[in-house]
């Protein structure tokens, strides 16, 4: 994995295509501690947010909100110049896997919004290259990865599309990406096995399924933890009331 070059991507050198993999929406809750987890393994990662504050604020050291252990290895992952930053879909690394952090919202009716996803990937297609591996990474409708499966194929696209949901405590997602196993899933088996080397560099254990499987894990975990928060806030709040 190249490790050389500068912090800060620009448009002219093509510095942002040294990157081993790029992590769409890699300033935030989801993205950071991945795409910290990564280059702590040895990647060099291009994190991809239009939040430049954000992407200023990490490229100053700091963290934009709480994670513990994660200064430390932001200001590694700095010093041995592993981190890229961009913000246009121009910038996105044309020779490693994507990593897209962006979920389906549902509207008024609980129907999902795949537009949130389908907009995101259009902005990236013209810059992705035929063969390159797509990985979902937050909560999506059941169905959404075969669904952009779809929708790539019907643009004429070969992409490998895979969805591996992250599973973690917000603050605690450098240690918990460590210790969970990850979920893994394609829409074709050349997919799965190439999110799941690239898994296999950050994670203890891995879990193989199919997409709607995955899918499905994903929305039974988050349901599983509001059910405890709220189990526990109910409890505090019964004896305040007395």
């Amino acid at each position: 994995m190249n490790v050389a070059g500068t912090h800060r991507a620009d448009a002219g050198s093509g510095r942002f295509q040294d990157a081993d993999l790029t992590v769409v929406g890699g300033a935030g809750h989801v993205g950071i501690p991945l795409v910290l987890a990564f280059a702590d393994a040895g990647f060099r990662v291009n994190v991809h947010d239009r939040n430049r504050d954000v992407l200023a604020t990490l490229q100053a050291g700091r963290l934009p909100f709480i994670e513990y252990g994660g200064e430390e290895v932001l200001a590694r992952a700095l010093k041995q110049d592993r981190l890229v930053f961009t913000s246009a879909p121009a910038e996105i690394s044309r020779s490693g896997p994507v990593i897209i952090t962006i979920g389906t919202p549902i509207d008024e009716f609980l129907n999902p919004v795949r537009k949130v996803v389908q907009d995101c990937v259009d902005g990236l297609l013209p810059h992705l290259a035929d063969g390159q591996l797509v990985v979902l990474r937050s909560t999506v409708f059941p169905g959404t990865t075969d669904w952009l499966t779809g929708y790539l194929e019907r643009k004429g696209r070969n992409l490998k599309v895979a969805f591996c949901p992250e599973r973690m405590v917000q603050g605690h997602g450098i240690k918990e990406l460590r210790e969970t196993p990850q979920i893994i899933s394609g829409t074709t088996s050349a997919a799965e096995q190439e999110a799941a080397k690239l898994f296999s560099a950050i994670a203890s254990e891995l879990i193989t399924a199919t997409p709607r499987e995955a899918e499905f894990a994903k929305l039974f975990n988050n349901a599983y933890r509001y059910i405890e928060f709220a189990t526990a806030n109910q409890f505090y709040r019964l004896p305040a009331r007395l």
